[in-house]
C-alpha cells in the first residue's frame, strides 16, 4: 500500500503526542505507589526517564517510518518473501529503537546519579531484549495508525471525486434542459413574428429587432445556471416587450417584489417559460385585455414565486411531471435537478378565471449584492 511520503501531521502535534504518552504512562507506574502509600519510594528519574526516552525516540523516528512505511507492513499482493523481509526490516527497526532509547536513558540517568555500569550490563541488556518485543508491538500500532490515516485520505478523495462528478453531472443535466428551453423559445418568437408580417411589416420588424436585443442578452448568461431576481426581471422585461409589440395594448404586466428579494438567487430563465405559457394558452386566442402578476417574496427560509394570469376561465391545470407543456415541465426538471426533493412546483385555477403557477424553493443570495 502506497502512503504519501509527507506527513498528514506537523512536528508539533508528535512531540504534543509524545508528552503525554509519556505523561500517561508515567502516571500509570505512579498509580501502584500511590495506593500502597509508598510514593515517597517512586524514583522519577529511574522510573520515569526511560518512558520519555522511549516514546520521543519515536517522535524522532515517526517521519522516517511514514516515508518508508511500505517496506515494513505486510501486504496481500506481493510474494510472502517480500513480505517475510518487510516484517524483519520491522524487528531491526524495533530493535534498534529498544537499544537507542536505553541507552540514552543510561546517558541521562548518569548525568544525575552514578551507577556501576559493569554490574548493572547483565540487567541492562535483559531490558534492552525485553524492550524489543514491546518496541516492535508499538511499531504495528504507529503502522496501524498510519493505515488508518490513509485511508480516511483516501475515502475523503474519493468523496471529493464523486461530489465532483455529482456536481458535473447535475451542471449537465441543467445545461441540457436550458438548451433544450432555446430553440422552443426562438421558435414561438419568430412564430409571432410571423403572425405579424403579412399585416403589419414595420411592427415585424420592430420584433425582429427586439428578438436580437434579447438572444443577444440570453447568450451574454447563458453559462450560469443562477442569476439573482433582479437580473431575471431585467430579461423578463425585455421579453414583454417582445410580446407588447405583438399585443399592442392588451398585455398588462403588475410586478409585487419584496425589496429585500432583488439579491436572492433563482435559476436562469425560470420565469419565461412559465409567462410565455400564460400568454400562449390564456391570451393567444382571445381579444381581451391581459393581465399577468409576477409576485416574488420569502416565506421563513423559502423564496416564494407565484405568477397568476386572467386568462381563460376554468383552465386546464396539468399535473406535472407527468403532464404539461414543454415549458412547464422544463421549469420542474430543472427545479427537481436543483433541488431535489426541497421544491414545490402546484399549478391552479385562478378565481373568477386565469391560471396560476407558484414555485416554492431554498432562498439562497448572491455573494455579489
Amino acid at each position: 500500500m502506497h502512503i504519501n511520503s509527507s506527513m498528514p501531521f506537523s512536528y508539533k502535534m508528535l512531540i504534543m503526542a509524545g508528552v503525554v504518552i509519556s505523561v500517561v504512562f508515567t502516571m500509570q507506574a505512579v498509580v501502584p505507589y500511590i495506593y500502597g502509600g509508598i510514593l515517597e519510594k517512586f524514583s522519577w528519574l529511574f522510573e520515569g526517564l526511560p518512558i520519555l526516552t522511549r516514546y520521543f525516540l519515536w517522535v524522532i523516528l515517526v517521519p522516517l517510518i511514514y516515508r518508508f512505511i511500505y517496506y515494513i507492513s505486510w501486504h496481500k499482493q506481493i510474494a510472502l518473501t517480500s513480505n517475510t523481509l518487510h516484517m524483519l526490516n520491522g524487528i531491526v527497526i524495533a530493535a534498534v529503537h529498544s537499544f537507542v532509547s536505553y541507552w540514552l536513558f543510561i546517558g541521562c540517568y548518569l548525568l544525575f546519579e552514578d551507577m556501576d555500569i559493569a554490574k548493572a550490563m547483565e540487567h541492562i541488556i535483559g531490558n534492552i531484549y525485553a524492550g524489543v518485543v514491546t518496541s516492535y508491538v508499538e511499531l504495528w500500532v504507529l503502522l496501524g495508525l498510519f493505515n488508518a490515516i490513509n485511508y480516511y485520505q483516501k475515502y475523503q478523495q474519493q468523496s471529493h471525486i464523486l461530489a465532483n462528478q455529482e456536481k458535473e453531472l447535475a451542471n449537465a443535466k441543467l445545461t441540457a434542459f436550458r438548451m433544450q428551453l432555446h430553440p422552443h423559445f426562438l421558435f414561438n418568437a419568430l412564430n409571432s413574428v410571423m403572425s405579424l408580417i403579412e399585416f403589419d411589416k414595420l411592427r415585424a420588424k420592430d420584433m425582429l429587432v427586439e428578438l436580437s436585443t434579447l438572444m443577444r442578452r440570453l447568450l451574454q448568461q447563458d453559462n450560469r445556471h443562477t442569476v439573482t431576481v433582479k437580473d431575471e426581471l431585467s430579461f423578463i422585461k425585455s421579453y414583454l416587450e417582445l410580446e407588447r409589440l405583438r399585443f399592442e395594448d392588451r398585455l398588462k404586466i403588475t410586478y409585487d417584489i419584496q425589496q429585500q428579494q432583488y439579491d436572492a438567487l433563482v435559476p436562469n430563465l425560470i420565469l419565461q417559460p412559465i409567462i410565455e405559457n400564460a400568454i400562449k394558452h390564456g391570451f393567444s386566442q382571445s381579444t381581451e385585455s391581459c393581465e399577468i402578476v409576477i409576485e416574488i417574496k420569502s416565506q421563513e427560509n423559502d423564496l416564494v414565486i407565484r405568477i397568476e394570469d386572467n386568462g381563460i376561465q376554468n383552465p386546464y391545470i396539468p399535473r406535472l411531471p407527468n403532464s404539461g407543456g414543454v415549458g412547464l415541465k422544463n421549469v420542474y426538471q430543472r427545479l427537481q435537478q436543483m433541488f431535489d426533493h426541497d421544491f414545490s412546483f402546484s399549478a391552479y385555477a385562478v378565481k373568477p378565471r386565469g391560471f396560476g403557477v407558484q414555485l416554492i424553493f431554498p432562498l439562497l443570495r448572491s455573494n455579489f449584492s
